[in-house]
């Protein structure tokens, strides 16, 4: 009997010591340093915001407004998941936009804590010409943060800059045809989805008008002016969807009548206008269409988008026209060099 209660005894022992040894690391879990917490939180935040694109994706969480905050979900930097490390400008911009995103807003869309964190969040930029442009947002770092450093790339939308030298290839012939007895001008600005969503370009590299924005800006613009005249007037400018099979059809889903700066922006010799400004211009016209716009139009990937710019005088002060490409065409469109810079996300 001696030995069964002692087998039992030792038994229950053996048990009851079991259960403590699987209760210590919890009962010691809140005095582990928690540098190695901090550590692996900012770890996960910078995972997200380097390798992810954020969600929405089309179209992107960048291009939201006050009114659309709350949708929102996800604050991701990369141009797509495809693309890790390869940050997108227009991402950066809205991300450290101070006036925009409050502490939640970070702590909710990017950190996604279970306590409300502080944070501190820096992007320290490699200018081509050797300078050197550091963003930051977030609390002073006190001792004892924990962080993460990664190397990264930053993407620029590139610009379709139309100058002079286009000139004989956007004029109207001399002596006029057909297109001269119009007092009307139109030149236009094509987008083919089918070129450039093609999956054989690098996506590093892609121009994806529904997560970047397009750019086009006409400068020299007296070189295309008629005789002595001083400027033209453009009237509006326009939106249309082709296809493959089918004619253009206008687009009429942006406000023309009011300026839109979260859809576009519209510059005249320097000066903001609507998308129907019937103002005078003889320098320089620059239209910036962001994807917020570009979402508003039925477009797929085997559309045609025109952007035409309609001047009209009576007579004609330009003989502009023709369609200029928007393409991968480093002569139609410039593509800057992919930008160096480290991102430090520190996380107390």
């Amino acid at each position: 009997m001696l030995s069964l209660d002692l087998l039992a005894g030792f038994t229950i022992f053996l048990l009851a010591l079991i259960m403590v040894v699987s209760m210590v690391p919890g009962l010691l879990a809140g005095l582990e340093s928690s540098s190695i917490d901090y550590d692996a939180v900012a770890y996960r935040t910078g995972v997200i915001l380097v390798e992810d694109p954020g969600w929405p994706v089309y179209p992107p969480w960048e291009s939201y407004n006050e009114d659309q905050k709350e949708e929102i979900i996800r604050m991701g930097l990369a141009i797509s998941r495809d693309t890790p490390n390869i940050l997108l400008s227009t991402k950066v911009e809205k991300f450290f936009n101070r006036t925009f995103f409050d502490d939640d807003d970070y702590r909710n869309k990017a950190i996604f804590g279970d306590i409300p964190y502080s944070y501190n969040f820096s992007l320290n930029i490699s200018n081509p010409d050797g300078t050197y442009e550091l963003k930051q947002t977030g609390s002073p770092m006190p001792p004892g943060y924990g962080y993460i450093r990664r190397v990264v790339k930053i993407k620029e939308p590139g610009v379709a800059e139309i100058d002079e030298s286009f000139k004989d290839q956007y004029t109207i012939s001399d002596p006029p045809g057909d297109e001269g007895s119009s007092t009307a001008r139109n030149f236009t600005v094509r987008l083919d989805f089918s070129h450039l969503l093609d999956p054989a370009i690098n996506p590093i590299y892609q121009i994806d008008p529904r997560t970047e924005p397009v750019n086009v800006t006409i400068t020299d613009f007296g070189g295309y002016l008629n005789g002595t005249y001083e400027n033209a007037t453009l009237a509006n400018v326009t939106f249309w969807k082709a296809g493959r099979d089918f004619p253009p059809v206008s687009l009429p889903w942006l406000s023309f009548s009011e300026e839109k700066p979260d859809s576009y922006t519209l510059y005249l010799d320097g000066d903001s206008h609507n998308l129907t400004p019937n103002t005078s211009v003889n320098s320089s016209i620059s239209l910036v269409l962001k994807p917020a716009a570009i979402s508003l139009f039925p477009l797929d990937q085997n559309s045609i988008l025109d952007i035409r710019f309609n001047f009209d005088d009576d007579p004609p002060r330009t003989n502009i026209t023709g369609t200029h490409l928007y393409d991968y065409n480093a002569t139609n469109v410039t593509h800057l060099d992919l930008k160096t810079a480290v991102l430090e996300v520190a996380i107390w």
